[in-house]
């Protein structure tokens, strides 16, 4: 089985536990805390991988962790749960999976907007509306410059692409052309 199938059934039975206990949106956060910290230090991920270290001293480590995140019951037990079954390396990819889920679950989605130059708030804001709009879902838009657009936007929604950039719209006027059509 994949990490990534295994990643998304943690997050999931962490998911139907924080839906539970209500306290769905503060575990996602908790949860990526954790997995940035986990993929930031090797030396964490060094010592939750060795099996030189004793299990004691393990979850000695990790409980300074939790606590110094500030980390909930949940979480706690989430993570010394990971520990047991050798699968903390799997802590970013769980992170991630939950992300999706949590997304999904509160009926959101991101959105990657590539622009050529700096949006204000304004126009992020309408642009989040409009997404939000076509996908009838509350869109939250992150924003990256690509200095190779023309003009135009790019978004990326899931798997789903929206190319309103001056790009496209030249390579469709020359197929259109091309194929004898007419502008």
């Amino acid at each position: 089985m994949s990490q990534s199938v295994v990643a998304r059934r943690y997050a999931k039975a962490l998911l139907q536990l924080a839906v539970e206990k209500k306290v769905l949106e503060t575990t996602g956060g908790q949860l990526a805390e954790i997995a940035e910290t986990f993929k930031a230090s090797t030396d964490l991920q060094e010592a939750m991988a060795s099996n030189k270290m004793a299990f004691a001293a393990k979850e000695e480590i990790l409980a300074k962790v939790l606590k110094r995140l500030k980390s909930s019951e949940l979480v706690r037990t989430f993570c010394r749960y990971l520990l047991s079954k050798r699968r903390m390396e799997l802590l970013p990819a769980i992170g991630r999976a939950f992300e999706g889920l949590l997304m999904e679950q509160l009926d959101r989605l991101e959105a990657h907007v590539s622009v050529t130059h700096k949006l204000t708030e304004a126009s992020v804001k309408k642009l989040e509306k409009t997404l939000s709009r076509l996908t009838g879902k509350q869109v939250h838009v992150e924003t990256s410059i690509d200095p190779d657009l023309i003009g135009g936007v790019v978004s990326r929604i899931g798997s789903t692409v929206i190319d309103g950039s001056i790009r496209n719209q030249l390579n469709q006027i020359r197929q259109s052309i091309s194929q004898g059509g007419t502008l």
